[in-house]
């Protein structure tokens, strides 16, 4: 697999009203657009003082929900980075209430996964964040699962965008954002 692209956009302001979160959603959307391959965007939001429930809907839950554009484009990844206690409540809800999920870090650079998720996907998650790179029976005995079930927990990963899938491994944000920075991507 090409290595995703890695695109970082950092947000400030306050993110409040439906009409700012539709323009700053527009513009992420736009740049995203100039990308012909897969894209991992980083999001920074250490400096947002304030999100809204309505912004978080239109930023958050609208960019994990429509991320990949219909048809056979480029996939989009979302990292959404310096997540604090403040954003959390809205993001969560924004996402929960469409039974959504998005990857995020702290602002300690801890992951996160914020949402609708079910706990073992989510160990599953981390499991594939501190690896690295994992195929099905790797993470089946990390997890002490079948390796049925580690490729359907893989699965649902990479249909849900939390992971990036090259070949039968799976690739965390990490990793890819650590590869790009190596490499030189992005």
């Amino acid at each position: 697999m090409r290595s995703p692209a890695v695109a970082h956009t950092e947000l400030f302001s306050y993110l409040v009203t439906r009409h700012t979160g539709r323009a700053v959603r527009s513009g992420i959307e736009r740049e995203l657009a100039k990308f012909d391959r897969a894209v991992l965007a980083v999001l920074d939001m250490r400096h947002v003082p304030v999100i809204d429930f309505s912004c978080a809907d239109e930023v958050v839950a609208k960019l994990v929900v429509h991320g990949p554009e219909p048809g056979p484009g480029p996939r989009r990844f979302f990292l959404f980075r310096g997540i604090a206690e403040h954003h959390l409540e809205p993001i969560e809800c924004a996402l929960s209430r469409q039974g959504l999920a998005a990857a995020g870090e702290s602002v300690t650079g801890d992951p996160m996964l914020i949402g609708s998720i079910e706990r073992v996907v989510e160990t599953a998650w981390r499991e594939i964040w501190a690896a690295g790179l994992v195929g099905a029976a790797a993470l089946a005995t990390r997890l002490d699962v079948s390796e049925a079930a580690a490729f359907g927990l893989l699965a649902e990963l990479d249909a849900r965008r939390l992971v990036i899938r090259d070949g039968d491994r799976y690739v965390s944000f990490g990793r890819a954002l650590e590869d790009a920075r190596r490499g030189g991507a992005g």
